[in-house]
C-alpha cells in the first residue's frame, strides 16, 4: 500500500469517526445510542488492522550511509543532509505510528466495554453515550498520529528524491573526462 493509500486510509477513517461522534452526541434515545454503539463495536474490530504497515526503513543505517556520503565523497553535502533529514522523519514517523496503533488498541479494547444492546438503561443513555465519544476520540488520536507519521516520511522521501534528482541532472551536465 502507497503512502498515498494509508493517508486517504487514515483521513477516512478519522472522518467517519467524526461523523458517528457527532451523532453520539446529538442523540438522546437510549435505542438510537445502543445502535450507534454497536456500530462502534462492530466498527473497532478492525482499527488496528487497516494501519500495520509502519514506515520501514532502518534510520541508524540510514544516518551512517549519510556519514559515509559526506565523509567519502566531496561535493555530495546536499545527498547525505537529505540522507539525514529523511533518517529523522523516519524514526520519528515510525515512533509516532506505533503510538498511533497502540491508541488505536486501546480504543478497541474499551470499545468492547462499551454496553451491548439492550444493556443501556434508558436513565443511563447520556454516560454510555459519553464513554462511545471518548473511544471514538482516542481512536480518532490514533488515526490522526499515523497520518502525520505517514505524511512526514512521505514528504521527507520526497525531498530525497527531489535531491538526488538535482544532484543527477547536475551531474549530467558536466562533460565528462572521457569525452576528450
Amino acid at each position: 500500500m502507497t503512502f498515498r493509500a494509508l493517508i486517504a486510509l487514515c483521513e477516512s477513517r478519522i472522518n467517519g469517526l467524526s461523523r458517528m461522534r457527532q451523532a453520539l452526541e446529538h442523540s438522546g434515545a437510549p435505542e438510537h445510542v445502543e445502535g450507534l454503539i454497536d456500530d462502534l463495536r462492530g466498527a473497532a474490530s478492525d482499527w488496528d488492522e487497516a494501519v500495520t504497515i509502519r514506515p520501514d526503513g532502518d534510520p541508524v543505517a540510514l544516518r551512517a550511509g549519510a556519514r559515509t556520503v559526506r565523509t567519502g565523497t566531496p561535493g555530495f553535502g546536499a545527498v547525505a543532509d537529505a540522507l539525514d533529514t529523511y533518517a529523522a522523519a523516519l524514526a520519528a514517523g515510525q515512533g509516532r505510528h506505533a503510538s498511533g496503533v497502540t491508541q488505536l488498541r486501546a480504543a478497541q479494547q474499551c470499545a468492547a466495554g462499551l454496553p451491548v444492546a439492550g444493556d443501556v438503561d434508558p436513565h443511563r443513555a447520556e454516560a454510555a453515550s459519553r464513554a462511545a465519544v471518548a473511544v471514538v476520540d482516542v481512536a480518532c488520536a490514533g488515526y490522526a498520529a499515523c497520518l502525520d507519521a505517514y505524511e512526514e516520511v512521505r514528504d521527507a522521501e520526497a525531498a530525497l528524491y527531489a535531491t538526488l534528482a538535482y544532484v543527477q541532472v547536475r551531474r549530467s551536465d558536466r562533460p565528462s573526462d572521457l569525452s576528450a
